[in-house]
């Protein structure tokens, strides 16, 4: 059965679990339909908890308020909590100077983001298919794009997760008229104004009549290049991990980004320009070929204080021994404690994610020693709850194994973390104190032993959220 697929490709992508608290994203399209469908087949089975959220984006009139009023039923008839929200599109893209596709989609993000914090929803659900993975690498191959953007659609994003990934639109809509559930078409998507639409409506039909299986095919290649991508991050990860912030910047803009320039320079062309991208993601710049190719230029063969303008706020500068990335809207980020009381649960902490779940005495690995350092595992009896994610403190210790308490700050500087990039470091605690660094260090507490029955399996994730 459809729902069965669904689960078996959520397991292998580790994107639910049994009691998993999940919002789904509801347009009242097929697509999300489908989703919902799906998902409270699986309530039972699986013991989930579904959560509908649908945005009403007020700019097809009537037609919109139809939507949100079928959505509403539609979860109401599953028995499923409803949240709604509503903003001006218009408005907001105007206020922000953003086309308006983009500006419903930041607003509709915030709304989901903001339900699952609400709810405490794990993670939010949306019914991107192999359609849309097709439609968004074709899309960004016209665009101009490099390895990132060629992975098109990850199972994965943060929060987000697309359980309908390995499925065709067809296949869904087959599938509610076998069951006999009715969805809502969004006149807009066969408007060719829209270049999503264009694509989908005049460009992949075309390609599709020389070549049927195009869509698998795309999908494909955006696995092999998400594959490589992850390899990618590896190599890079070192680079990108030592960024320091520098809250004074140039003194004309409000703040910078330093890198080493020896790093950046040790690095092959495409390692290069990877890094280059996730430097970019941080400043709010997107990727383009040009400003990749100039600053990988100007890292190479620059005199010092050569400048590559990125965009009209944001500038890269070759110093001496470093890089600088001027004008980055980053430095006023704070992240608040966040408490963790359930699980499974997941935290997005800056660029990474930290994700919490519980585990039987079969899912702890024959050897404890050999996971790597961005996971760790306890017993959770020994635990005393609530956790929680924050910064390091002034005064910080850890008891690590053997009894030795330690401060952090000395943790920090005996692994050579740079001060600058210690506040971006999560630090997890139980009510008696830390229990975890990431990639730093563990404490001598909950340690797994033969008599532990409960388990918590603890994951720090690299650059996705």
């Amino acid at each position: 059965m459809l729902q069965d697929d669904v689960w078996s490709y959520c397991g292998s992508h580790e994107l639910l679990i049994p009691g998993t608290r999940v919002v789904v994203a509801v347009s009242g399209g097929s697509d999300s339909v489908a989703l919902l469908h799906l998902l409270c087949l699986l309530r039972e089975t699986c013991h989930l908890d579904v959560i509908c959220a649908h945005f009403n984006h007020r700019l097809r009139g009537a037609e919109s308020d139809a939507d949100e009023a079928f959505v509403r039923e539609l979860a109401g008839s599953l028995d499923v909590p409803c949240e709604t929200g509503s903003e001006d599109v218009r408005a907001y893209a105007s206020e922000h100077h953003l086309s308006r596709e983009e500006g419903a989609r930041e607003l509709r993000l915030r709304f989901l983001r903001m339900t699952a914090l609400k709810t405490g929803a794990a993670c939010i659900a949306t019914a991107h298919t192999r359609d849309d993975q097709a439609e968004t690498v074709l899309f960004r191959l016209l665009k101009g794009t490099g390895l990132r953007g060629m992975s098109g659609i990850a199972p994965r994003t943060g929060m987000f997760i697309h359980p309908l990934l390995a499925l065709s639109k067809e296949q869904l809509q087959s599938w509610l008229r076998a069951q006999g559930f009715a969805w809502r078409d969004d006149s807009s998507n066969v408007d060719a104004r829209y270049e999503r639409n264009f694509i989908r409506t005049s460009v992949i039909p075309v390609i599709e009549s020389r070549f049927p299986a195009a869509k698998t095919a795309v999908a494909r290649t955006a696995n092999m290049a998400r594959a490589a991508c992850g390899l990618f991050e590896r190599q890079t990860e070192q680079v990108t991990d030592n960024i320091e912030i520098l809250e004074a910047g140039d003194g004309r803009h409000p703040g910078a980004l330093r890198l080493a320039r020896a790093a950046l320079a040790s690095l092959p062309d495409p390692l290069l320009q990877y890094a280059l991208e996730e430097v970019f993601a941080t400043s709010g710049v997107g990727p383009s070929f040009e400003r990749l190719t100039r600053s990988t230029q100007a890292i190479r063969n620059g005199r010092t204080g050569m400048r590559v303008t990125l965009d009209n706020r944001v500038t890269l500068e070759v110093g001496y021994q470093h890089v600088y990335i001027y004008g980055a809207a980053f430095t006023g980020r704070v992240q608040g404690p966040q408490e963790i009381g359930s699980f499974p649960t997941t935290v997005d902490w800056f660029r990474r994610r930290l994700t919490f779940e519980e585990k039987t005495p079969a899912d702890v690995p024959s050897d404890l020693r050999a996971v790597g350092p961005k996971e760790v595992w306890f017993d959770l009896d020994a635990l005393r709850l609530p956790l929680s994610v924050r910064h390091a403190r002034p005064g910080d210790r850890m008891t690590t194994f053997g009894g030795y308490g330690r401060k952090l700050q000395d943790l920090y500087v005996d692994a050579k973390v740079d001060r600058m990039l210690r506040a971006r470091r999560p630090v997890v605690c139980d009510v008696d104190g830390i229990i975890w660094v990431p990639a730093l260090a563990r404490s001598a507490a909950g340690v797994v032993t033969p008599e532990s029955r409960r388990f918590l399996r603890i994951v720090y994730y690299g650059s996705q959220c």
